[in-house]
């Protein structure tokens, strides 16, 4: 037996919708005790499904070890995801991976009722695959003896799905009452989806995703290609008439923002700070992952280094520009940074403008427009 026991990941904010999600598993378990018609009406039939038991039953399980060990995975793995993505986001992967699991069920010919959030998991599996796989999992291992070790989640992740898919598709490995046609669906489901939000530039990139791992790889690959054919790395070649040079720093900066992210990791954001700071000064456009940059603004702001946090926070409005990003926040602390520190009025009223249209608690527009009355009678 192998159980997951924690991550290596810090949390940020509280994954409030894992969290719910736990509790509704637990309370429909005993709600699904104490009644027949949850259990006749809320399973998906793959004979004659109805539309809504997609869903509910994601929710439903077949007895107490059924559900601990679908909320054990969906703790360790859904509290960083959550983290992550944020509430909405995550709420519409975990349930749009359970039914793309139930589909794939019907479509290996199931046969059963199907219930169990093992899909809706897998889905957050297979995105914790894509975004954290260099997440240390922390794993209980019995067997004839107990120990603890530390793998990278790529590798523990791999290893259930390649389980899954022997099971599946090799009669003599399956048995028991386990949908493992739904499992790999709700993986593949979370890998795809997740891969396609990076690839598209929906989700901010980070050096450690799956894509980053994946370019350096095949940098790697593409090198040893090379030296393998004859060429000298060493060697000084010049560069053909017409082709843009290469920046000679881009080791550098690689490693700055790997630097950079094990240290907002460990929550070292002194040092995260002073980093990003070097960053800078070898490339100007460079800008961190969304939560990532704000730390440091933040940062950068505490320890009064205004003019570099008006910076931090000016890169954060240009490169996160969709909705749910916290850009109002952000412009409310940017406008009083301009209005009290760096003596640049106009651009403070601009951000606190904008702010105050589209900030939603009281509290906070009430300070944007305290400002922009101070600033006016400042004239």
């Amino acid at each position: 037996m192998i159980l997951p026991i924690r991550t290596d990941n810090p949390l940020r904010t509280n994954p409030y919708t894992n969290w719910v999600l736990i509790l509704v598993n637990v309370a429909m378990f005993i709600l699904q005790i104490k009644s027949a018609w949850i259990n006749d009406n809320c399973a998906l039939d793959p004979i004659a499904p109805r539309v809504y038991q997609f869903v509910t039953y994601q929710f439903l399980h077949g007895g107490v070890g059924h559900l601990l060990g679908n909320m054990l995975f969906l703790y360790i793995f859904g509290n960083n995801l959550n983290d992550k993505l944020g509430n909405v986001a995550y709420l519409g992967l975990y349930l749009a991976g359970g039914v793309f699991a139930g589909v794939a069920y019907m479509f290996f010919g199931g046969y059963g009722p199907l219930i169990g959030a093992s899909g809706s998991v897998s889905a957050v599996t297979g995105a914790f695959l894509v975004l954290l796989p260099r997440t240390k999992v922390t794993i209980l291992f019995i067997f004839f003896l107990i120990g603890v070790y530390e793998i990278n989640s790529i590798w523990f992740i791999l290893a259930f799905f390649l389980m899954d898919l022997g099971q599946q598709f090799i009669p003599m490995l399956g048995g028991g009452n386990v949908a493992y046609s739904a499992h790999i669906g709700g993986t593949v489901f979370g890998v795809s989806v997740c891969l396609s939000l990076l690839a598209a530039r929906l989700l901010p990139r980070d050096t450690f995703d799956f894509l980053a791992l994946l370019d350096r790889w095949n940098r790697r690959r593409q090198h040893r290609d090379l030296v393998a054919r004859g060429h000298d790395p060493f060697a000084f070649k010049p560069m053909l008439a017409g082709r843009q040079k290469p920046n000679p720093q881009l080791e550098q900066i690689q490693d700055l923002r790997a630097t950079i992210n094990e240290s907002i990791a460990q929550r070292r954001l002194e040092d995260a700070a002073t980093e990003y700071t070097q960053l800078l000064a070898i490339d100007r456009d460079q800008v961190m992952a969304r939560q990532t940059q704000l730390d440091i603004a933040n940062e950068l702001f505490t320890r009064q280094d205004h003019p570099a946090a008006a910076a931090a926070y000016e890169a954060y409005l240009k490169q996160y520009q969709r909705s749910g990003s916290g850009q109002e926040q952000v412009q409310l602390m940017l406008g009083i940074i301009y209005s009290r520190y760096l003596a640049n009025p106009s651009r403070a009223r601009e951000l606190l403008h904008t702010a105050a249209e589209r900030l939603t608690g009281e509290r906070e527009r009430a300070i944007a427009a305290e400002e922009l009355a101070r600033l006016n009678l400042a004239g």
